[in-house]
């Protein structure tokens, strides 16, 4: 077992080195040297506020939940400092398109044995001193199944996996 971990350990070293020596790094981990994660926003623009969230939606609670999660979300990746409107560079707005619970089976008696949640949704950054489009999701779709009797649960996961792959697209620089 002595043996097992010290040829782990001769293995890992090096090659973490190897990684380190050629720059990598995990994403939404800052640099060496401190600065942010790798975005597409260029580093002036990485002041933001979220100006606003559209519902047209009979969820309430979608807004509240997307603000946290996407504040909390480039928080961890260290996207964007949030700053009041007045000094953002940036100006990050959400426009929910949809939202959709659904039966994706139902049994003899016609009862819901599993759903369907979706939603639809775009996130659009604009410069803030002129309303330029600096980026622009398009529209973007998450679906979740669940059982009856977990569907805030589902409303969770679906929000969570949506925010998540907003950051990752931004993140995106090729």
């Amino acid at each position: 077992m002595r043996m097992f971990r010290a040829l782990a350990l001769m293995l890992a070293v090096p090659l973490m080195l190897a990684l380190a020596g050629c720059g990598y790094h995990f994403t939404g981990q800052a640099q060496a040297d401190g600065t942010e994660a790798a975005s597409r926003l260029p580093a002036e623009l990485r002041n933001m506020n979220l100006v606003r969230v559209d519902n047209p939606t009979t969820e309430a609670w979608i807004e509240a939940r997307l603000r946290s999660l996407i504040r909390d979300e480039f928080n961890r990746r260290r996207l964007v400092t949030w700053t009041e409107r007045s000094k953002a560079t940036s100006l990050l707005a959400i426009t929910i398109k949809r939202y959709s619970r659904s039966t994706a089976v139902a049994g003899q008696s016609d009862q819901s044995v599993k759903l369907n949640a979706g939603i639809v949704v775009t996130f659009r950054v604009t410069r803030a001193s002129d309303g330029t489009v600096i980026w622009d999701s398009g529209e973007q779709s998450q679906t979740e199944s669940f059982y009856p009797g977990d569907s805030d649960g589902a409303d969770m996961r679906l929000t969570d996996q949506l925010v998540r792959r907003m950051a990752d697209l931004l993140t995106e620089n090729y």
